[in-house]
């Protein structure tokens, strides 16, 4: 490159500048550039650590994981944390009990009860431009196109297009990534796992819905499965368990990140009456749960025994 082409493009990069504002261009390490990207910490020492120090602002995660892994309960961690959020339940199961659990309250956390999928994105976006904190949507397989969901309610044996929330989604992503960008809202997909039905003998096995769009708009795809049950022993007789769970331990694993390295894994203790703990404060509240500590004698009952 000669000096006059490099001249000819520091006039162009001005004329951008000019007339798109400061910062749409910027060199590497200028005042201008975004090297450090806004983060909020999750209040969980190991989230945050295999996050790179916490969620980002402004942009999409994936928490996907099976059935009773922890993906809602995580999600309602989350959203506690935020003066103001916004769930959508798209599945229909919200409870308002289990949200309490983890912290929400009253007048922070907005739950919008969708119809179909366009109507969750709509949403999604208009609260995004708003500039919320946060957004989870709950789950990406329920966001059925109101094209299909129309079509079921006529003719529940009409052959319906394969793919349509893919296509919804790759036809949206972008415009609410973008928005997200700008505003610092970070919104979070729940994903369901499911298994390959052309699996290889080597390779995945298993995989998520909502096309491939969607899984490059992800800043963030975290895994999440249940690796044990936190149990203690049963003291009810309505119940012919020997055991009683109390909580679980998810295992949640980072398979993509654009803003820390991947493939880092964190094991978070979680106690259904209780929400998110600390693996130190386990035992503790095992004890407390079982009954079992030494009971305090009032001064009372110290002078009886003396005597």
């Amino acid at each position: 490159m000669n000096e006059k082409q490099l001249k000819n493009i520091m006039l162009m990069c001005k004329d951008i500048e000019t007339k798109s504002g400061k910062g749409k261009i910027y060199s590497l390490g200028s005042k201008n550039s975004n090297l450090d990207i806004p983060r909020w910490s999750t209040y969980i020492e190991d989230l945050d650590y295999i996050t790179g120090g916490g969620l980002p602002k402004g942009r999409i995660i994936e928490i996907s994981g099976p059935e009773s892994s922890g993906k809602t309960s995580l999600a309602l961690h989350l959203t506690s944390l935020h003066p103001l959020a916004l769930y959508i339940p798209a599945e229909g199961t919200f409870d308002s009990d289990r949200a309490k659990v983890f912290g929400n309250r009253k007048k922070q956390l907005l739950v919008y009860n969708c119809d179909y999928g366009e109507d969750a994105l709509e949403k999604t976006l208009a609260f995004t431009k708003q500039g919320i904190p946060i957004i989870v949507i709950d789950s990406i397989p329920f966001l059925c196109p109101k094209e299909e969901y129309d079509a079921v309610e006529k003719d529940m044996e009409k052959n319906l297009r394969i793919g349509g929330i893919a296509r919804l989604l790759t036809k949206t992503i972008p415009t609410i990534s973008k928005a997200a960008e700008k505003s610092g809202t970070t919104i979070i997909f729940i994903n369901q796992v499911r298994d390959k039905m052309d699996a290889m003998m080597f390779g995945e096995k298993t995989q998520t819905p909502g096309g491939h769009a969607f899984k490059h708009a992800c800043s963030i795809r975290m895994q999440v499965a249940r690796r044990d049950w936190i149990q203690i022993p049963n003291k009810d007789p309505r119940s012919s368990s020997d055991q009683e769970k109390v909580g679980i331990i998810t295992r949640v694993k980072i398979n993509k990140s654009k803003v820390c390295p991947p493939f880092k894994e964190a094991e978070l203790p979680m106690y259904f009456d209780r929400g998110y703990v600390s693996h130190d404060d386990m035992k503790t509240i095992r004890k407390e749960l079982m009954g079992i500590g030494k009971k305090k004698k009032s001064k009372g009952e110290e002078e009886d025994d003396d005597e």
